[in-house]
């Protein structure tokens, strides 16, 4: 029975990093760690004659302190004298991005770059503003940045993931590779990069990006997540599950990852273990439909018949248009003997999938063993037309014609069995003959008549 797990395109990573960062607003280590860009070295100091140089520094005292607010007055009354100045205009900027007032953080920080072109910061921060709203924008002005710093990661880093925002990922990627030549230690990139590579399908260079971001940081939960999807994705189960039961040590909350554990699981036919990371992903909530479908997959997998018929009966009410689960509670129903239960939601899947083989199969299968023989023999007739008839399936059309009293295709059809089969089914082989036998015998004496 195919796996419901293989058809589900990889789980991505849930969220994207998006950067939304001013220039190193505080110290905290989160920040810290993702690097953000520096002020530039702000201008010669003015004579003690000029009378806004205290203008400036006590916009600069204010900035330090991390009050953005009270770093306005002055520089706005700064530039009302001064407009041309491109370091009091990026540190208005730099105040009104700490505001998180963007558009005004955005006006700032464009004529800073209007009026002094290699002020690099400027180009970082103006990106940063922009990353959100317009990544496209954004990936331009890092592009300046990186121009200007051709020694640092940093800018490239982030012009990268302004293009993966904005669902450049070849581009995006080409620049992540460009970063790490800058700096092969930053956990970020390796993350980005991994991340990048996973969507793009990539999962065997995802997994190796991955590795690298947990080797710089052990203690990274989203990298071990990166993991555990590159590594399901390539269907590497064993290795997936493991690395998945390590994120969720560090996320046990987490029930999608639960979920996906338990996914993985499934096709390690560990069941017990994958029934229990269902009840983990499902918590106190009411199961969500895909739940109740592995929950029914994996009973049916088990030869728990009402389980199965349980489960996928409550999560085909929500997914009514899902012909997998449709066609397994067909089958469950088959197995249970439920022959009209069986028959009913078949043809419907059939129906709607005229192509699902296995639907037919199954629905050929019903129609014979609730003595619908010349049903049955009406969806053979179809499945022929999807795939070569089996030795079985000749046995089957044999005995419903047969049962049809139609003698002479009867006779046919159990020699193609015989012909196909090579005795590797005794008792189907001994009752083929000695039908053919009574049935030729039968013809015989009708012609004598």
């Amino acid at each position: 029975m195919k796996s419901a797990r293989n058809a589900k395109p990889a789980l991505l990573l849930r969220g994207f990093m998006l950067v939304w960062l001013f220039v190193s607003l505080a110290n905290s280590p989160a920040q810290a760690q993702r690097k953000p860009a520096s002020k530039p070295a702000a201008p010669a100091p003015q004579s003690k004659e000029d009378p806004l140089a205290p203008l400036l520094h006590q916009a600069a005292q204010s900035i330090d302190k991390m009050d953005f607010a009270a770093a306005l007055d002055p520089l706005q009354k700064y530039i009302a004298e001064r407009p041309d100045d491109s370091y009091a205009h990026f540190q208005l900027g730099y105040a009104y991005a700490g505001l998180k007032r963007a558009e005004d953080a955005k006006a700032e920080f464009t004529r800073a770059v209007t009026l002094d072109p290699k002020m690099a910061a400027a180009h970082l921060n103006l990106g940063l503003v922009l990353m959100e709203s317009d990544p496209g924008a954004a990936a331009e002005a890092f592009r300046h940045a990186a121009e200007l710093q051709p020694t640092q990661s940093r800018p490239r880093f982030l012009e990268g993931l302004s293009l993966e925002h904005a669902g450049k990922l070849p581009e995006a990627i080409e620049l992540y590779r460009g970063a790490l030549v800058l700096d092969a230690n930053d956990y970020e990139i390796h993350f980005a990069l991994g991340r990048a590579l996973l969507r793009t399908r990539d999962a065997a260079g995802a997994e190796a990006q991955f590795q690298s971001a947990i080797a710089l940081r052990t203690d990274s939960a989203p990298a071990r997540l990166g993991l555990a999807n590159a590594l399901k994705e390539q269907k590497k189960y064993k290795a997936a599950s493991d690395a998945f039961a390590e994120y969720l040590k560090r996320n046990p909350a987490d029930r999608a990852a639960h979920f996906d554990r338990a996914s993985a699981l499934l096709e390690l036919k560990h069941f017990d273990e994958a029934l229990a990371e269902l009840d983990l992903a499902a918590a106190s909530d009411s199961p969500a439909p895909e739940m109740l479908k592995m929950r029914g997959e994996i009973y049916l997998r088990q030869d728990k018949w009402k389980e199965a018929r349980e489960n996928l009966t409550e999560a085909l009410k929500a997914s009514s248009k899902d012909p997998e689960l449709a066609f397994w509670l067909g089958h469950v129903d088959f197995e249970l003997h439920d022959y009209p239960a069986a028959i009913g939601i078949l043809s419907q899947v059939y129906a709607q999938h005229p192509q699902f083989a296995d639907a037919l199969r199954d629905l050929a299968s019903a129609f014979f063993l609730n003595e619908n023989y010349a049903e049955a023999l009406g969806a053979m007739d179809r499945l022929d037309k999807l795939e070569t008839p089996r030795p079985g399936s000749w046995f089957v059309r044999a005995i419903c014609y047969d049962k049809l009293s139609r003698k002479a295709e009867a006779i046919d059809a159990y020699q193609q069995f015989l012909d196909q089969d090579n005795g590797q089914h005794d008792t189907q082989d001994i009752q083929a003959r000695h039908r053919m036998l009574a049935l030729q015998n039968e013809l015989k004496q009708s012609r004598k008549k």
